[in-house]
């Protein structure tokens, strides 16, 4: 009779919690004005707590939590089939609570550190007054691409480099990163604030699926991979703190990570910026010029930022093919799906492709809030 009552108890208040998920997400969803007061007088201080004890830890607990997740699934069934077989209720009503649980804590983290923060103002409406709504010209598109990969050129020859020619990460890119998002804090209010160290994660894993870093909403902590090349690692630290703040879109991440960079003093941190923003504008001319003048912008790249703009070493991601048991072409192609999926079931219509809207607020910022503000 007691253990029924535990399961009831239980069962009870998985079901008020669940019920006030859906409440939120509804509210979100109905009310943006209600989801932007959550993300700057709820989320953010809360995230500030929590982030900065996860952030004493030197490992990723998040990461931690996903592999436990990962041995758990895989115990699941071996534990359901003993108990079943040997009809220990106990063991299955006990296995069933603590899953329950799991499961519980997975819907609270992603309800109140994802899906809510989706619905709030979109940061063009909300910072920039929709100043790009008119849409920009290609020749708009085309010069600051020009202007993007040059300083990319300039700053390759600027920065510290080590015996093998990588570009090294600076040592205190945790104070620079709090320096230059609390200074890009002066424009964009809700990035104020302190910020936790960052974490290095598992290279193998975050290469299969081809991703640079990664916001763990179960810890609040910012992750990059430990493979990563060098000159891409500040502005995926910058673009991962961001999401800290209550930034979840990821178009919005990136542009963030992008002018913080250029906040910063340092030249690789800079450089950095410069290469992500030359990586989308890139992107974009591709789709929207002939392949002559996308090949012309293309040969203004210097050797030097060839180079140093790579994803992982090649010799990293060959061992990374040969060692894996699944084929990356297939991990990293399941990992794209999974992020479709979760921005679109997050209320991001075009999903994956969002990524993409950070162009657009480069050139909004370039031409219609960086000219003004220079006049």
């Amino acid at each position: 009779m007691p253990e029924k009552k535990k399961l009831n108890k239980n069962i009870i208040a998985m079901l008020i919690i669940l019920a006030l998920m859906a409440a939120a997400n509804i509210t979100a969803v109905l009310s943006t004005p209600a989801a932007d007061f959550y993300m700057r007088y709820i989320f953010a201080p809360v995230s500030d707590i929590i982030s900065a004890v996860t952030g004493i830890l030197p490992f990723s607990l998040g990461e931690i939590l996903i592999a436990l997740g990962i041995i758990l699934l895989i115990a699941a069934p071996i534990i359901l089939i003993i108990g079943a077989v040997k009809k220990k209720k106990k063991l299955l009503s006990g296995f069933g609570i603590f899953f329950g649980w799991v499961l519980i804590y997975i819907i609270v983290t992603e309800t109140l550190n994802c899906f809510v923060l989706y619905r709030t103002t979109e940061f063009s409406p909300k910072y920039h007054n929709s100043a790009g709504a008119a849409g920009f010209t290609l020749g708009q598109l085309n010069e600051l691409c020009e202007e993007v990969i040059l300083n990319a050129n300039e700053l390759s020859e600027q920065v510290s480099r080590d015996e093998n020619g990588d570009m090294i990460v600076p040592d205190n890119l945790d104070e620079i990163a709090e320096r230059a998002m609390n200074i890009l804090g002066e424009e964009y209010t809700e990035l104020e604030g302190l910020y936790p160290k960052h974490k290095r994660i598992n290279g193998a894993v975050m290469t299969s699926f081809d991703l640079q870093g990664v916001y763990f909403p179960f810890t609040l902590e910012a992750n990059y991979n430990r493979a990563l090349s060098p000159a891409r690692v500040p502005c995926t630290v910058m673009h991962e703190l961001s999401h800290l703040k209550g930034f979840i879109r990821e178009d919005e991440a990136g542009f963030i990570a992008y002018r913080a960079c250029l906040e910063a003093e340092e030249p690789e941190v800079r450089y950095s910026g410069y290469l992500s923003g030359m990586n989308y504008l890139l992107s974009a001319c591709r789709r929207a010029f002939p392949s002559g003048e996308y090949e012309r912008l293309c040969s203004l790249i210097s050797p030097q930022v060839f180079k140093d703009n790579t994803f992982v070493s090649e010799e990293y991601m060959e061992y990374i093919r040969q060692k894996a048991v699944i084929p990356t072409e297939k991990t990293q192609a399941v990992s794209a799906k999974a992020i479709d999926v979760t921005l679109k079931v997050g209320g991001i219509p075009d999903g994956g492709q969002s990524y993409g809207r950070m162009v657009d607020l480069m050139l909004e910022y370039r031409y219609y809030i960086e000219d003004v503000n220079a006049q």
